[in-house]
């Protein structure tokens, strides 16, 4: 080979290496690694046909405050190393609205669906447990974790379904409603991603994306900590393969006061452990089956839903405890 031709060809590998080895975010995964597997184990969302806030937004990049740029369906991504695991990555999908459009809406709305991977001796990745976020930190949390496997997730994204104008997460359409009553899943269809944006980490964003830390909503907590906790993944696992569990099920009493009693939240599923597609709702002293049909008492409890959270409201005030019944104004 002729020395000029060795020298570019050389120069090139060098400079190929150089991409691979970049980690803007310095939380020792490369942005190469990073962006691959963001793209590998993309969700294909499910979001109502006429939201009121569209489409999840793209913001303007490099302002310290979150201006919404367009609504496109743009998802955020993160990636970073799982602690105390060497060959574990946990990937985060930020679905970030304009505004929160149902009842007591507020604007910004940053909810987010997640994964944890596992590496093999070849660095072939696989999904161990997908977790959807709802209403986080709020008496109304209604987020789930389950097996990869157990939603036909491990090599690529799930399905994930977005309540219509709340935007909560949810790994199956027939939990979607199971939560304080606010939630539906109508009229879908899926979403044409326009982009995934690496956010990169709270202290090192990536891609201009510095107004994830601006206090208008709480995006930045969301970035700093796991949602598989050991208590969590062990939950899941005592349960059967068919079975998606509630990230926080201690919630699940003061919800079902909410919604009129405990027979709405966890109904027997006529029929669903003969089809392998059980939905077990994991209590602290019970598992109860959630069944697909709330429908028939949704319009019921419904009519008590204001009246039962006026009440949570007022009792709350009286004892100065904050009873979250409703998204806070953060962006939950």
């Amino acid at each position: 080979m002729r020395p000029l031709l060795l020298a570019g060809s050389l120069f090139l590998l060098a400079s190929h290496l150089a991409a691979q080895a970049i980690d803007s975010d310095h939380d020792g995964l490369s942005d190469a690694t990073e962006n691959a597997l963001l793209q590998q184990f993309t969700p294909h969302f499910m979001v109502g046909h006429d939201d009121c806030s569209i489409r999840p937004a793209q913001f303007i990049p490099f302002q310290s405050k979150p201006i919404v740029q367009q609504d496109d369906g743009t998802i955020y991504g993160q990636a970073f190393p799982s602690k105390g695991h060497q060959n574990q990555i946990e990937l985060h999908y930020y679905h970030l609205w304009r505004r929160d459009c149902g009842e007591m809406g507020h604007n910004l709305d940053a909810e987010h669906v997640s994964v944890l991977l596992t590496s093999d001796q070849h660095d072939s990745w696989k999904a161990l447990y997908w977790y959807a976020a709802a209403h986080e930190n709020t008496v109304c949390d209604a987020s789930q974790i389950t097996r990869a496997s157990t939603i036909h997730a491990e090599t690529e994204g799930p399905t994930i379904w977005i309540s219509l104008g709340k935007h909560a997460a949810f790994l199956d359409e027939a939990i979607c409603t199971h939560g304080c009553g606010g939630d539906h899943c109508q009229k879908m269809e899926a979403l044409p991603v326009a982009a995934i944006i690496n956010l990169g980490e709270a202290s090192a964003p990536m891609n201009g994306a510095i107004w994830l830390s601006s206090s208008a909503w709480h995006l930045r907590d969301k970035l700093v900590h796991s949602d598989f906790t050991t208590s969590r993944t062990n939950r899941v696992d005592r349960l059967s393969q068919a079975n998606i569990a509630w990230a926080n099920p201690e919630k699940r009493p003061v919800q079902a006061a909410i919604l009129g009693g405990n027979d709405a939240i966890g109904g027997a599923a006529t029929g669903a452990q003969a089809t392998n597609t059980a939905l077990i709702v994991a209590n602290t002293n019970t598992s109860s089956a959630l069944d697909s049909a709330s429908s028939g008492t949704g319009n019921a409890l419904s009519k008590t839903y204001r009246n039962v959270k006026n009440a949570l409201r007022k009792s709350a005030k009286k004892t100065g405890e904050a009873i979250g019944v409703r998204d806070t104004e953060d962006g939950n």
